[in-house]
C-alpha cells in the first residue's frame, strides 16, 4: 500500500511541477503577446508624452529661434561676400565663400523647414516665426 502511495505522490509531484512550467511558459508567451498587441498604443502615448514634455518644448522654441536667426545672419552674410565680389569678380576665395555661405544658408532653411513638419517640434514655434521659410523673402531667401 505504501509503494502505491509513494508512486501516486511522485505522479502528482511530476504532474504538479510539469503543469507549473507549462503555466510559466504560457504566462509567458501571454505576457510577450499583449506588450506585441499594446506596443502600438503605448508607443502613441510614449510619444505624446515625449512631445509635451517640459525640455522637448523649451528646445524646439530655442531650437526654431537659433535656426531662423542663422538663416537671416546667413543671408547678409552672402550679401556681404557678394558685394566684395561685384568689386572683385576675379577673386577665387570670394567667389568661394559665396558658394560656401549660399549652400549653407539653404541647408539652414532646409533644416528649419524639415523642423517644422516634424512631429516632436511642430508645436512649439513661437507665434512671430514663419511656419516654413519662404525663400521669396529677401531676408531670407539665400542670395
Amino acid at each position: 500500500m505504501d509503494d502505491k502511495r509513494t508512486i501516486w505522490t511522485t505522479r502528482r509531484i511530476v504532474w504538479t511541477a510539469l503543469a507549473a512550467v507549462l503555466g510559466i511558459i504560457l504566462l509567458s508567451w501571454a505576457g510577450y503577446a499583449a506588450s506585441v498587441a499594446l506596443s502600438g498604443p503605448k508607443g502613441v502615448g510614449d510619444a505624446i508624452k515625449t512631445k509635451n514634455s517640459a525640455s522637448n518644448w523649451t528646445a524646439a522654441q530655442k531650437e526654431f529661434e537659433q535656426r531662423y536667426e542663422e538663416v537671416k545672419a546667413l543671408d547678409k552674410i552672402i550679401k556681404t561676400h557678394a558685394d566684395a565680389l561685384a568689386k572683385n569678380p576675379d577673386n577665387q576665395i570670394l567667389q568661394t565663400n559665396v558658394t560656401g555661405v549660399t549652400a549653407g544658408c539653404i541647408s539652414a532653411v532646409a533644416d528649419y523647414n524639415a523642423d517644422s513638419r516634424s512631429y516632436l517640434m511642430e508645436d512649439f514655434k513661437s507665434v512671430d516665426l514663419p511656419y516654413q521659410i519662404d525663400d521669396s523673402l529677401p531676408s531670407t531667401d539665400c542670395k
